[in-house]
């Protein structure tokens, strides 16, 4: 191997070996099958052999030379696919016999090796990929789908004892799991995929398996959020699990059964991620945000846990309502549940400012029929909400508190409601608030009318200014504020020595009840403290 009494010099990369032919010949199938290696011919061997691009390169023949020479190879992960190159090229059967036994034992041995193996494999363009790749997947393969299997529920890992970086953590049942999704979708993108596919092809239910638990939407954060660094790595989790889904779910509803948690927290980490993704990965998560979303919108009903618990994207929260407006058959109760579900997110969206305008918040709203919710509470908080977050047109105002139904609402919300200008300016509230006020001094005795008085006084202010602002709206409200400017104008005499007739001409029956009022209580009284002006108010 000193190469003293060469007979033969390979140049292999441009770097020369200084051989002996026999130990060639006896070692290669390549060496023996050239023209001049038989041994009546050895004075015509030629002196210089050149192997060109020569797979492997010169360190893997130099390994291969001294196997010739009866020298043991010192076999690497980094070098180990190399060497087998060099030694199919040469066609030494008994260096590929020692590069598998090394491969068996160090890399396909277990998934970790294997997976420790791909992550840093860089391909030769040779028949070795095939046979190195193929194999490493086929053990990551065999031991996901036994991970699948033998976890019995799905669970992040519980904090024993300890605090901050001190914390030591119990091992869940589903950390086998964890762990080889994890390093799994940490590969490259081509041998993560042929694994997905794999599994998506296999018989794993994961629907079946994660209605066995109450800690899929734990495991899930814990997984995709802590345990995987990468965003591409996350993708690959996602889009894993949900293929699964999408291969095992039923066709026939209830599509989600007791798993919702799982579907949910799904959908939730999917509408995260397209917001990160490149365009290849932005692709596959689309296909699979449009079946969860589909699958999940039409079951918004039967979901086993609050809806605002996650966090989906506005876009992704209004898909799911239209897809749940297509259901026909649901009960008036189930779309009522469903509805105050709705407004609950909604509020906590306006409230996290994930509400990007009042045009989608709206169009939420008006996708459940106005029969839908028996309370406008909370949706009145969460209008409330959403316009001191930002500003909007006065007509973006009137189009949010327009949803609002003011004989819905609590005493308490009703009395805050009618103190935005935005919401009592609007002719349905203003007549409704002078109905009810009216209605209660036609009951209402000689001796308590004036406890009323200043109501209807805060009342009429009230609707002078914004009626003044919205009298652009129509004929009718125009002709109303001039209503109200006659009323005003009117001193004590003057209106006392008209008719009532004469004051509430074209007026609306709930006017004419408030003026009817205050021409009584004004009438001439032996007590001074009744007496009171019109002008006054």
């Amino acid at each position: 191997r000193t190469g003293e009494f060469s007979d033969v010099c390979v140049v292999v990369e441009g770097e020369e070996f200084h051989l002996h032919m026999l130990p060639l010949l006896n070692a290669s199938s390549y060496f023996r099958s050239l023209p001049s290696s038989s041994t009546e011919h050895h004075s015509e061997i030629p002196r210089r052999l050149t192997l060109h691009n020569l797979i492997g390169g010169a360190h893997a023949f130099s390994v291969a030379a001294d196997f010739c020479y009866l020298i043991k190879p010192n076999y690497t992960c980094q070098s180990v696919a190399q060497i087998r190159a060099v030694a199919e090229f040469l066609g030494m059967a008994e260096l590929l016999d020692g590069t598998k036994k090394f491969l068996y034992m160090n890399v396909f041995s277990h998934w970790m090796s294997s997976i420790a193996f791909l992550q840093h494999y860089k391909r030769l363009q040779s028949p070795v990929d095939v046979y190195i790749e193929s194999r490493c997947l086929k053990v990551i393969t065999v031991a996901c789908t036994k991970a699948f299997f033998d976890t019995k529920n799905l669970s992040a890992p519980i904090p024993v004892s300890g605090s901050g970086a001190s914390t030591s953590w119990k091992s869940s049942p589903s950390q086998v799991l964890t762990d080889i999704l994890v390093r799994t979708a940490s590969l490259p993108d081509h041998f993560v995929s042929e694994v997905v596919d794999e599994l998506v092809n296999g018989e794993v239910n994961l629907n079946l398996k994660c209605r066995q638990g109450r800690n899929v939407k734990g495991w899930l954060d814990d997984t995709i959020i802590s345990e995987c660094k990468t965003d591409r790595a996350r993708c690959w989790v996602v889009l894993c699990l949900a293929r699964m889904l999408e291969k095992s779910v039923t066709s026939d509803r209830p599509w989600l059964e007791l798993s919702s948690q799982y579907w949910c927290s799904l959908l939730e980490h999917v509408g995260f991620l397209l917001k990160r993704a490149d365009a290849d990965m932005l692709e596959r998560l689309k296909l699979v945000n449009v079946f969860l979303e589909s699958r999940i919108g039409g079951s918004l009903h039967e979901l086993d846990d609050y809806l605002h618990s996650y966090k989906f994207e506005p876009n992704t929260f209004i898909a799911l309502v239209k897809r749940f407006k297509e259901v026909e058959d649901i009960s008036e109760q189930e779309r009522e549940e469903t509805a105050t579900e709705v407004d609950s997110c909604l509020w906590q969206l306006v409230d996290a400012d994930c509400m990007p305008s009042s045009d989608l918040f709206v169009s939420l709203i008006e996708a459940f029929p106005a029969s839908s919710r028996k309370s406008h509470d909370l949706l009145f908080t969460a209008i409330e909400k959403l316009e001191s977050k930002g500003p909007y047109s006065p007509e973006e105002k009137q189009n949010l508190w327009r949803l609002l139904d003011v004989q819905k609402l609590s005493p308490a919300c009703r009395d805050a409601a009618l103190n935005n200008p935005s919401f009592i300016c609007q002719p349905h509230v203003l007549e409704f608030v002078l109905r009810q006020h009216s209605e209660e001094l036609t009951t209402m005795g000689d001796e308590n009318r004036q406890n009323l008085r200043h109501i209807l006084q805060k009342v009429i202010r009230a609707s002078l200014k914004l009626l003044e602002e919205n009298s652009r709206r129509s004929k009718e409200i125009m002709e109303l504020q001039k209503q109200y400017s006659a009323l005003i104008g009117c001193g004590k005499i003057d209106l006392l020595q008209r008719s009532p007739e004469m004051c509430k001409p074209n007026m609306d029956p709930c006017m004419q009840a408030v003026v009817q009022d205050e021409v009584e209580e004004d009438a001439p009284s032996d007590i001074p403290a009744h007496r009171s002006t019109c002008s006054s108010v």
